[in-house]
Formats: C-alpha cells, structure tokens, sequence
C-alpha cells in the first residue's frame, strides 16, 4: 500500500508590519511581497508534495486493471487451447477485478487528484514567476530613497495580483475536488443501488418440458 509522510494543512501566517513611518513605505510594501511570495512557495510545496500519494495509487489500481484485463481476456484462449487446464469462469473473475480498480479510482478520485494537485502547483508556479518579474520590473525603475506614490501603487498592485491570483487557482482547485468527490459518491450510489436489485430480482423457472 502506498505510504507517506502525512502533510499538514496550508496556512496562512499573520504578518507584522514593524513600521508605517512615511520614509518605511518601501520596506512596508517589500514586507508584503515577501509575506505573498513565501505563502505561495508554501502552497506550491503542499501541491506537488500532496500528489505523491494519489499518484501511487493510481499507477497501481490502473496497472492492476489492465493486467487483470489482459489476463481475463487469455483464460479462454488457454481454456480453448487446453480445456482441461483452467476454467473460463476465471477470466470473469479477473475481469470484475478489473473493473472493480477502475470504480474504485473513479469513486475515490485517485487519478483526478493526482492531476489536479500537479496541474495547481504548476499554475502556481507560473503566478509566482510572473509576479516575480513584474516586481522586479516595478522596482528597478524607482528611486528607492525616496520611491513616489505612484511607484509604490505599483508594487501594491504586484502583491494584489499575486493575492488575487493564488486565490483564484487555489478556489478554482478546491471547487473541483468538491465537484468531483459529489460525482463519485452519487456513481458509488448509483453502482451499489444496481448490484442489489440485480442479486434481489428472483430467477424465473420455466416449467415447460
């Protein structure tokens, strides 16, 4: 079975801002970035750390899958070849097998996960270097002395962005993952639901000779 190290939740920390003296504005806003770029590096580390144990999972219940499928598909050839050898019932065992690991990654979003945790830390990623460059540009351009107003609502909208957009991917991730796990329990349902009125439906005889 799969194993890992248990990953605890992303937080925000507080931040402190030592001073909001006039002549401090610049280390005021660099402060934020810096809080803004920090929690983003958090959040990228969770993702890409988070996906390890579904992706294990994953790889399994499919590898299993296709070799319960492939072997369900040879038993009655070998069955044909040699009847004596092997029963043919064995092939449907192997090939309920098989689907049983393809419901069970449906249901519990093994697969999914693994695809959305990596496809979120990379869109991380990308917002963080983006932003990183955008203050980069903004900061070069200033007179870190004495940095004028609008040079400074230029850095606060960098870290705005930052904010907003690591929000955004991260809602958008979240929103998925709740999509996701409703669709699963309703298919489990709707799965288990089937199975029981087909073993209640009563066998019908035929008396006729």
């Amino acid at each position: 079975m799969p194993t890992g190290r248990r990953i605890e939740d992303l937080r925000l920390d507080s931040l402190t801002v030592a001073t909001a003296r006039p002549e401090d504005r610049l280390a005021t806003v660099a402060a934020l970035f810096a809080h803004a770029e920090r929690y983003t590096i958090e959040a990228i580390d969770w993702y890409l750390t988070k996906r390890r144990r579904p992706a294990l999972w994953s790889r399994l219940l499919r590898g299993i899958a296709v070799a319960a499928a492939v072997a369900g598909g040879v038993i009655p050839l070998v069955h044909g070849a040699s009847p004596d050898l092997i029963s043919p019932d064995w092939g449907f065992v192997l090939l309920a097998i098989g689907a049983g690991c393809v419901l069970f990654d449906r249901v519990f979003g093994h697969s999914t996960s693994w695809s959305r945790f990596a496809r979120t830390g990379i869109a991380l990623q990308h917002a963080l270097a983006r932003a990183q460059c955008e203050w980069v540009s903004a900061l070069v351009t200033l007179d870190a002395a004495r940095p004028g107003t609008q040079e400074l609502r230029e850095l606060l909208a960098v870290v705005e962005g930052l904010h907003g957009k690591v929000h955004e991917i991260m809602q958008e991730e979240t929103s998925g993952w709740i999509g996701y796990l409703a669709e699963g329990l309703e298919e489990l349902n709707s799965t288990t639901v089937s199975s029981s009125s087909r073993s209640a439906m009563p066998e019908h005889r035929s008396d006729c000779p």
